[in-house]
Protein backbone atom coordinates (compact mmCIF):
# COMPACT_ATOMS: atom_id res chain seq x y z
CA UNK A 1 0.00 0.00 0.00
CA UNK A 2 1.26 3.49 -0.36
CA UNK A 3 2.01 5.02 2.07
CA UNK A 4 4.13 8.55 0.85
CA UNK A 5 3.07 12.07 -0.02
CA UNK A 6 1.52 13.41 -3.14
CA UNK A 7 4.13 15.75 -4.58
CA UNK A 8 2.55 17.11 -8.10
CA UNK A 9 0.38 15.63 -10.41
CA UNK A 10 1.66 14.79 -13.72
CA UNK A 11 0.58 15.40 -16.75
CA UNK A 12 0.88 11.91 -19.46
CA UNK A 13 2.65 12.83 -22.50
CA UNK A 14 2.11 9.59 -24.54
CA UNK A 15 0.37 5.98 -24.07
CA UNK A 16 1.60 3.10 -25.73
CA UNK A 17 -0.56 0.09 -25.90
CA UNK A 18 0.52 -3.73 -26.75
CA UNK A 19 -1.72 -6.53 -26.09
CA UNK A 20 -1.46 -6.75 -22.46
CA UNK A 21 0.51 -3.80 -21.72
CA UNK A 22 0.84 -0.20 -21.05
CA UNK A 23 4.08 2.14 -21.20
CA UNK A 24 3.09 6.05 -19.65
CA UNK A 25 5.42 8.84 -20.06
CA UNK A 26 4.71 11.58 -17.74
CA UNK A 27 5.62 14.99 -17.55
CA UNK A 28 6.67 16.65 -13.76
CA UNK A 29 9.27 18.38 -12.35
CA UNK A 30 9.28 18.32 -8.79
CA UNK A 31 9.07 14.38 -8.88
CA UNK A 32 11.81 14.27 -11.04
CA UNK A 33 14.40 15.91 -8.48
CA UNK A 34 17.00 12.53 -7.93
CA UNK A 35 14.76 10.21 -9.79
CA UNK A 36 16.65 6.47 -10.12
CA UNK A 37 15.89 3.74 -12.70
CA UNK A 38 14.02 1.13 -10.52
CA UNK A 39 12.10 4.06 -8.52
CA UNK A 40 8.54 3.79 -7.50
CA UNK A 41 6.36 6.44 -8.57
CA UNK A 42 2.26 6.23 -7.77
CA UNK A 43 0.06 7.08 -10.76
CA UNK A 44 -3.23 7.20 -10.48
CA UNK A 45 -2.70 5.99 -7.08
CA UNK A 46 -0.67 2.98 -8.08
CA UNK A 47 2.59 2.08 -7.37
CA UNK A 48 4.81 2.35 -10.92
CA UNK A 49 8.24 1.33 -11.53
CA UNK A 50 9.98 3.81 -13.18
CA UNK A 51 11.73 2.44 -16.72
CA UNK A 52 13.81 5.66 -17.88
CA UNK A 53 13.18 9.39 -17.76
CA UNK A 54 14.61 12.45 -18.98
CA UNK A 55 14.76 15.88 -17.43
CA UNK A 56 11.14 16.30 -17.89
CA UNK A 57 9.31 12.91 -18.24
CA UNK A 58 9.73 9.57 -16.65
CA UNK A 59 8.03 6.48 -18.02
CA UNK A 60 6.73 3.18 -16.36
CA UNK A 61 5.17 0.26 -17.76
CA UNK A 62 1.90 -1.45 -16.56
CA UNK A 63 2.05 -4.77 -16.55
CA UNK A 64 -1.01 -7.55 -17.63
CA UNK A 65 -2.31 -8.06 -13.76
CA UNK A 66 -1.89 -4.40 -12.95
CA UNK A 67 -3.73 -3.37 -16.50
CA UNK A 68 -6.54 -5.86 -14.89
CA UNK A 69 -6.83 -4.69 -11.52
CA UNK A 70 -6.63 -0.98 -11.48
CA UNK A 71 -8.41 2.05 -13.85
CA UNK A 72 -4.89 3.35 -15.61
CA UNK A 73 -6.16 1.32 -18.58
CA UNK A 74 -9.02 3.71 -18.94
CA UNK A 75 -6.56 6.74 -19.42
Amino acid sequence: MFTGIVEEIGKIRRIQRGDLWIALEISGKRVLQGVKLGDSIAVNGTCLTVTSFTESTFTVDVMPETVKKTSLVAL
